[in-house]
């Protein structure tokens, strides 16, 4: 159901936000509540969820003054109806790839505040001596996890963010350049690997987010994939049992996850004044700035856009920042195209197809096909 910025007039500014990582984002709101006295109303959503939030806002009415979403959302900037931010208001240290996700089609549409937001394998060191560095070590610790009434693996299954490092695997992208790719041998290879995982009871196919964080801190899995953003909330929980690693390797293969910033940017819609701009100028400056950038990662280990900073944190990292930024490195970016965003939604319709009988093959031409017919229908 659509949440309505009316619900929240009390507030100077209103955030809708998707990150997983509440505390970051409240406790960066904190920080500018207290420095400058503004009001801040922050809405989460579920980052499934948010997309077509936005969407019917912008069409009926009822968006807020800011959303803080992936920087591949911007290459929906005309369905989300966003203003474009003048380059002025981007920090001066902003990292030149970092500032790249928020360029569409000649304009700024977002201002990156952190980059990552990519997979990784954490594993509980009560269980886990040595991490498995391929799924082939893994499938054949099955009978040991069992013994010990452990899954092997969790992760949101059926989100199509974590199908695509295997996908990558096989040598596939969902997209290259500006073209579409999903009817391929690597997606057809992709979907088998990734659906014979849940045959083997290597992961529970079931098991979304929310339901694989939770047993993986309860001790109830033995490795979880997931990003960046729950190091943190990880290791408060598991403390000195939680370890980091490489996503395993598929057939002697690398995985290569994709990796992308988080961007503050604004929604069109009727400003109440002149003071309603200049809170969300004075707040999009809050963040970009160094001290704050830096609270950021050493509060939540959420790596910073400012250049200088995280040539800083490169230099000085160690122990799992080490592993977090080798797999960064290994990490693909996440185009800013409304070609990715027709990717996603083709993808995760096919792959419940897929789920429900279709073969890889016919799942795979289901896929380009429903992306081909939604690019028709924004094209005309």
């Amino acid at each position: 159901m659509l949440l309505l910025a009316p619900q929240l007039c009390a507030a100077d500014i209103t955030i809708w936000y998707s990150h997983q990582s509440e505390s970051f984002i409240e406790g960066l709101v904190s920080r500018f509540e207290q420095e400058t006295a503004t009001r801040v109303s922050l809405v989460q959503f579920e980052p499934e969820k948010i997309k077509a939030e936005i969407i019917l806002g912008a069409q009926y009415g009822g968006v807020p003054d800011l959303i803080f979403v992936p920087s591949d959302f911007l290459g929906l900037y005309r369905q989300m109806q966003l203003e474009p931010i003048p380059e002025q208001w981007l920090s001066t240290e902003l990292a030149q790839d970092a500032r790249e996700t928020a360029l569409v089609d000649g304009s700024y549409w977002g201002v990156p505040i952190i980059q990552g937001n990519h997979l990784m394998l954490f594993y509980n060191k009560q269980y886990v001596a040595n991490p498995a560095t391929s799924w082939k070590s893994i499938r054949t610790s099955v009978t040991q996890f069992q013994q010990l009434h452990l899954m092997p693996v969790g992760w949101n299954y059926s989100d199509m963010y974590y199908l695509v490092p295997f996908l990558s695997a096989f040598n596939g992208r969902p997209i290259y350049g500006d073209l579409i790719s999903l009817n391929t041998p690597a997606m057809v290879q992709a979907l088998n690997f990734y659906h014979q995982l849940a045959q083997d009871n290597v992961v529970d196919g079931n098991c979304d987010y929310n339901c694989s964080q939770k047993l993986f801190i309860k001790g109830e899995t033995a490795y979880a994939i997931n990003g960046d953003w729950a190091y943190q909330d990880l290791k408060r929980e598991l403390g000195d049992n939680l370890g980091v690693t490489l996503l395993p390797t598929v057939e002697g293969k690398v995985m290569h996850p994709m990796k992308s910033t988080f961007v503050f940017a604004i929604p069109e819609k009727s400003r109440d004044g002149s003071n309603k701009k200049e809170h969300i100028r004075h707040f999009l400056k809050f963040v970009q700035r160094k001290d704050n950038q830096e609270w950021v990662y050493q509060s939540h280990r959420l790596l910073p856009v400012d250049q200088k900073l995280f040539n800083q944190v490169v230099k000085q990292a160690t122990g799992d920042e080490l592993v977090i930024l080798k797999q960064l490195q290994l990490a693909e970016q996440m185009p800013s195209l409304t070609a990715m965003a027709i990717a996603w939604q083709a993808m995760k319709k096919g792959y419940l197809r897929f789920k429900d009988g279709l073969s890889a093959e016919e799942a795979a031409a289901y896929m380009q096909q429903l992306a081909f017919t939604q690019q028709q229908r924004l094209q005309n």
